[in-house]
């Protein structure tokens, strides 16, 4: 709609910048999610293998050495077992690989298209006959 070739200028740059910017955000938003997914699955392999080396310890003196039959490896069996759920819980939305980041951006709605042309047409970018003829083109009327 404008005809002013600096103008125009100045929009791509900005269209430009914003690409660029969106493009380092969304970099940014994969690698936190890539280490989110690598921490989980560290935190949930010592889990499991820290938790069997005790379970074979208590299976060993019960058996070997006449020790107690009470399941003791339960209770850090319990205890880590919530602080890992507590960090699946955290990052479970990572671990699937959805973020809101992924999502596709909204159209703006029709009014703030409108707010977008009233503020055009009060600097004076938009002539009232430019102004009443997109805003007849964005509502549909004729």
């Amino acid at each position: 709609m404008q005809d002013d070739p600096f103008a125009r200028a100045v929009e791509r740059a900005q269209a430009a910048e914003d690409a660029q910017q969106a493009a380092a955000r969304r970099r940014r938003q994969e690698q936190w999610s890539s280490g989110n997914r690598t921490a989980f699955r560290t935190h949930a392999t010592v889990f499991l293998s820290v938790n069997l080396l005790l379970f074979l310890i208590w299976l060993t003196t019960w058996q070997l050495l006449d020790g107690t039959s009470y399941p003791w490896f339960l209770w850090p069996l319990l205890g880590w077992g919530i602080g890992l759920a507590a960090h699946y819980a955290a990052v479970r939305h990572h671990l699937h690989g959805s973020t809101r980041a992924d999502a596709a951006p909204s159209a703006p709605s029709k009014a703030d298209e409108l707010a977008r042309l009233a503020d055009l047409h009060r600097s004076g970018s938009l002539s009232d006959d430019e102004f009443t003829a997109a805003k007849a083109e964005l509502l549909g009327t004729p």
